[in-house]
């Protein structure tokens, strides 16, 4: 996994990694949303009340990059993949890959957060980037 630093200063974190089940989760820590009627054959985004699952490509297709920000700014250009409102209860969400390979925890003001998601392509992105927008 690499780390990138950028003059862009919404930036959280950036990281380009392999993920192994192409499989990348935002969710509240204290998620009990389980996603077990979800099916990435089908639909590449599952969202619950407080989590939101996305199908990357898989390790074997290569890496993905992921940056995280504070606003839109960040957004890369592309396709829109999620955008909606997720709960927190903590105070925090986790944006991480099914084997914890990449783990980024993100502070947020409890109660509803607008978090949007671009990638490069549905269902296979190789680049991704997220933004919680708090203003």
């Amino acid at each position: 996994m690499t780390f990138r630093s950028s003059p862009d200063e919404s930036l959280i974190g950036r990281a380009t990694f392999f993920v192994h089940h192409g499989l990348i989760m935002i969710e509240d820590p204290e998620s009990a949303f389980h996603h077990d009627d979800w099916d990435p054959a089908v639909e590449d985004v599952s969202a619950g009340p407080d989590s939101v699952y996305l199908s990357v490509q898989p390790a074997v297709d290569g890496p993905v990059e992921i940056g995280i920000f504070r606003s839109e700014a960040g957004l890369v250009d592309g396709v829109a993949y999620f955008d909606g409102d997720l709960v927190t209860s903590s105070g925090m969400f986790v944006i991480h890959d099914a084997n914890d390979v990449m783990r980024f925890t993100v502070g947020a003001p409890r109660g509803r957060v607008r978090v949007k998601v671009h990638v490069d392509q549905l269902g296979l992105a190789s680049r991704m980037s997220v933004a919680f927008v708090l203003e």
